[in-house]
């Protein structure tokens, strides 16, 4: 038994409450309910020191998972590792997947025998992880023209040279299988998901083989031959999940459907596991034959679903075909169509970044040494090559220590380039068509950066570098002569690019490299200018090939005035993405071009007035001196700090007391100091805060004590320095004040954006109440999610977004509409190391300050949906009103929800106490608690959910309900076997069990279709 100190309940406890990583919502506690009887209640529900004494709760749980047991002393959420080797979770059962046993060699009896479920500790983790996928060719047809005989052991030897941790076969026999079992180097090192037995592989079917422990093994069967081998492999670290598929060809008629099908199969998989409640999100490794082509219809969903195409990540601009039949016999003889195309793959899936693709290649690429084949062909291993795929395993840290990789990793699908104009390209292209290999691939350029970023940086790329060309002219590119770069197998021809003035090409090139440093590199020697127009072998005499170009050359003169931003998908060329031009002149706003927009923010009270603030700043005064004579000090955040507030603005703010003031007593102390009536102490908030109202002016204050021994000092220099020291609520109200100050710090870089980010956050603001999506609480964004994103406009807008305040709300809205979200949105480079983690992290907005925070963690799958929907409309929306320039269009931006917009179905959540006071804490612990009742109502897939705010306060809250489809009506049912109903009798459930519930207090939930209501049932007391 260890002697090191175990974590006591009240400590996990409140790490599950406060780690800004964990969803509270997602734990169970296990207690003693008096004689040894065990029950269970909602973590949200248990009430701290409470009528449940710390030393009765036995076990957390986080879903089905067991994450501190006192009994058995195991604490997968504390750094005290349990005393004994922590349970392992149960295998996650997928629907429609069905357990298989794995294969390990026993040397003591000498045979395959089938392995323990569970495979003990897990495994340390390598600095790489090798997958390899080989389709073997099967010889159900032609068997006389393939000879298997030699084409089996040729491959067993291959596949033992790839020294692969895993490996991922199809088109495996049973014969196939047999000599597979039987090579010694398998026996010795791997783990199978079939044995002797066979059972996955008559006629043929697939095979894992796997150096790494085999924790479960999973088949999805299609029909006799078509299914998938699923494998979870435990690594420290984290799960990480294998699957080889061979999808239907379209030899079959039906291929493609049966393929749509299978395809649907493998991705439900992959978010059935990633929606598991384990404490991190799987890493998965789909590798196989898909038996599509790039471009492909499939390909885009696996790519929608997150998954990394290796090949194309790694090397997007080689084909990477495996099937080719003007190469292999084998392939020519199985082929139907005559294409080639790149059929197999592997694909990853790392949320959590612990797998990153680092190489990637072809083998069995070579036909076997000796005689033909029966067809008097060279003979080939299989109709296929395969592919070997090294991924680099990274250590990944918690959020709170920030100590994570940089966001920024360049790819070989996008590039920064200078392109003449087309009216020159005939000479350049009759030239390339000839001899350059890549002429469908790139138009003609001269490459500036490349690698470059990823597409979804394309935005912060523009505004640094349109930033940095502000002193670049254009200037005049003469192509005259050729030189050529010699590789290992050819040489590249290219024209020399000469420009006027003398060294603007290489002036341009270190201003960008200086804008971009991540995007340096030094190929051949350093920037060497030059338009690619074909590949020489080195067995030609190179010189006298370009001495006769030469000789029929007539030199081509353009004007250069921008570079532009290329990409590609998959197998299809490049294409131009943005534009930036050379020294653009800075644009001063059409004259009146905001008046109109002002106008409507005027008469809609979403403008700054400078008598408002000062009865603000009158008021924040008084509560100043007031906390003062208590012994604390006043820190007023948020649009107060900005200077964003407007009519009716509450005042968000920290005091900070010394250590030997307790937070209940600071309360009861500020209650006293002021007016009866005017303040109310709200302790079982999750920041317990101070509720008053001075002088119209109304305050939420939170609290923190300094730890002992630190004299009074700004909150952000604490938090460096003691945030440890602090409880979780302290640190997390210092936290509000940190994040408005590095707010500030991020807009005050460039004065003269101060007012522009003022007026475009009161808009937003306004539009966002408008449409009823400005709320954390709702599962939409707070205040602190929209301040962001319009702080992260202003910091990256160019001068041309920045000339107007018309300008910079098209520029918001244009970027926020299609922003690729999970991609997140931060300020700064520390919190740019934020990874999304999982189904909390949909739109992550990244708070300034450290530790890195998601502010819109209650985004759920359908607030996200009305997010996206509300800035699409909102683009539109802005792009007519900036048009038309008429208060009539701009007006229409901030008009609320519309009859005809409303869901036909909803719920309504009303309140009934016994006083005032009463129904507002009842309100607001329905407030509080509402995204747990979105999220209970989203288990039904076919429920889409829109909380709509209560039209006045204290009100009715009513949450939309719809679907999308005629078919899934039968989700919108009520009565009591329904989804639905069960749905919000847990919502009652949770508010009888509150501990605070105000004497008498009532909950109502009632189902409304237009005229038609019905309660969930008679409201408890």
């Amino acid at each position: 038994m260890s002697h090191e100190r175990f974590t006591t309940s009240r400590e996990v406890y409140h790490r599950i409450r406060w780690d800004s990583r964990l969803d509270a919502r997602e734990f169970v506690i296990g207690y003693d309910a008096h004689r040894g009887a065990m029950q269970e209640m909602p973590l949200e529900a248990f009430v701290p020191d409470g009528e449940i004494p710390w030393h009765r709760v036995w076990y957390f749980k986080r879903g089905t998972l067991v994450v501190w047991d006192r009994k058995e002393r195991i604490d997968l959420l504390g750094n005290a590792g349990p005393a004994e080797e922590p349970a392992q979770p149960p295998p996650v059962a997928v629907p429609g997947f069905t357990p298989l046993p794995a294969w390990k060699y026993d040397g003591r009896s000498g045979a395959w025998a089938q392995a323990s479920s569970a495979p003990g500790p897990s495994l340390p983790a390598a600095a790489t992880l090798t997958v390899v996928t080989f389709n073997v060719l099967f010889d159900l047809y032609d068997a006389e023209l393939l000879a298997t005989e030699r084409r089996t052991p040729a491959a067993l030897a291959l596949l033992r040279e790839t020294d692969a941790d895993v490996i991922a076969l199809q088109e495996v026999t049973p014969a196939f299988l047999r000599a597979l079992l039987a090579e010694p180097w398998v026996r010795e090192r791997y783990w199978l998901t079939d044995g002797p037995s066979a059972q996955t592989v008559t006629p043929y079917g697939q095979v894992l083989l796997s150096r790494v422990p085999l924790a479960s093994v999973w088949q999805r069967a299609f029909s006799r031959d078509k299914r998938f081998i699923t494998a979870e492999l435990r690594l420290s670290g984290g799960t990480a999940w294998v699957a080889t598929p061979h999808l239907t060809s379209n030899r079959d008629a039906s291929g493609a459907s049966a393929r749509a099908v299978q395809v649907d199969a493998l991705l439900e998989w992959a978010r059935t596991l990633g929606s598991t409640n384990e404490l991190d999100a799987p890493d998965l490794v789909v590798a196989g034959d898909f038996n599509f082509g790039d471009g492909a219809p499939e390909a885009e969903s696996f790519a929608r679903a997150g998954f990394v195409d290796v090949w194309s990540s790694l090397r997007p601009s080689e084909a990477g075909e495996t099937f080719n039949p003007q190469l292999n016999a084998l392939a020519a003889l199985t082929t139907v169509s005559g294409r080639l195309a790149r059929l197999d793959r592997v694909l990853v899936a790392s949320p959590t970044g612990r797998f990153a693709p680092e190489s990637v290649g072809l083998f069995a690429e070579a036909p076997l040494a000796g005689s033909p084949a029966p067809s008097g062909k060279p003979l080939f291993v299989s109709d296929h090559f395969g592919l070997r795929c090294v991924l680099r395993r990274e250590s990944v840290s918690s959020a709170a220590d920030g100590a994570a990789r940089t966001s920024t990793t360049l790819v070989h699908h996008t590039a920064l380039v200078l392109i003449p104009p087309e009216e020159v390209w005939g000479p350049i292209q009759a030239l390339r068509k000839k001899h350059d290999a890549k002429f469908q691939r790139w138009m003609p350029h001269i490459t500036l950066l490349y690698p470059f970023v990823p597409e979804e940086d394309f935005e912060t790329a523009e505004a640094i570098l349109v930033d940095a060309l502000q002193g670049v002219a254009p200037f005049e590119v003469t192509l005259s002569a050729f030189g050529h770069f010699e590789h290992r197998a050819n040489a590249t021809a290219w024209l020399r690019p000469d420009a006027q003035p003398s060294g603007a090409l290489a002036a341009l090139h270190a201003k960008l490299v200086a804008a971009l440093p991540e995007c340096a590199t030094s190929a051949h020697g350093g920037f060497t200018p030059h338009l690619s127009v074909g590949q020489l072998p080195l067995s030609t005499d190179i010189p006298r090939t370009l001495a006769e170009w030469q000789r029929s050359w007539r030199s081509l003169k353009f004007h250069v005035g921008e570079l532009c931003l290329i990409r590609r998908k998959g197998d299809t060329p490049f294409e131009i993405i943005r534009r930036i031009p050379l020294a653009q002149p800075s644009r001063t706003a059409p004259e009146h071009e905001d008046t109109a927009l002002h106008e409507v923010l005027t008469s809609i009270g979403a403008t700054g007035s400078p008598e408002g603030h000062a009865a603000r700043t009158a008021a924040v005064e008084q509560l100043r001196a007031h906390c003062e004579r208590i012994g604390a000090t006043l820190h007023p955040y948020g649009s107060y700090l900005l200077g964003t507030d407007g009519a009716g603005s509450d005042v968000d703010a920290v005091a900070i007391g010394p250590a030997n003031l307790p937070r209940d007593d600071f309360a009861r102390a500020l209650l006293q100091e002021l007016e009866p009536g005017t303040a109310r102490y709200v302790a079982d908030a999750s920041i317990p805060l101070v509720k008053l109202s001075l002088g119209g002016v109304s305050f939420d204050l939170a609290y923190a004590s300094r730890p002992e021994g630190v004299p009074p000092e700004e909150p952000l220099m604490r938090i460096e320095q003691h945030g440890s020291e602090l409880d979780p609520a302290g640190l997390r109200a210092v936290l509000g004040w940190a994040d408005t100050s590095s707010l500030m710090d991020a807009i005050a870089r460039d004065s003269g954006r101060t007012e522009r980010f003022r007026t475009l956050l009161r808009a937003v603001k306004a539009w966002a109440r408008a449409r009823g999506i400005y709320s954390h609480a709702l599962g939409y964004l707070g205040g602190l999610s929209w301040t962001l994103l319009a702080a992260w406009t202003c910091t990256r807008a160019t001068p041309e977004a920045m000339r107007s305040d018309v300008a910079l709300l098209a520029h918001f809205f244009g970027t926020f509409a299609s922003w690729p979200w999970p991609q997140p949105v931060t300020l700064t480079a520390e919190t740019a190391r934020y990874r999304p983690e999982g189904k909390r992290d949909l739109l992550p907005v990244i708070a300034p300050a450290l530790p890195a925070r998601n502010t819109a963690r209650n985004v759920s799958r359908s607030t996200f949906r009305v997010l996206r929907d509300e800035l699409l409309r909102a683009r539109e929306l802005v792009a007519h009103a900036c048009a038309a320039g008429t208060a009539s269009t701009w007006s229409a931006l901030f008009l609320p929800l519309a009859a005809n917009e409303l869901p036909p179905v909803a719920l309504r959540l009303s309140a009934e106490a016994s006083s005032a006071e009463d129904r507002e804490v009842v309100a607001g612990w329905i407030l509080g608690h509402v995204t747990a009742l979105v999220y209970r109502l989203e288990g039904d897939r076919r429920l889409f959910v829109r909380p709509l705010h209560p039209p006045q306060a204290g009100g009715p809250l009513l949450i939309g309900l719809e679907v999308r489809e005629a078919r899934d009506a039968a989700a919108l049912s009520w009565h009591p076997s329904s989804p639905l109903f069960a749905a919000v009798e847990a919502f009652r459930a949770s508010f009888q069990e509150w501990t605070h519930r105000p004497a008498g207090a009532v909950l109502q939930v009632e189902w409304v279709r237009g005229n038609d209501s019905a309660r969930s049932a008679t409201p408890a007391p």
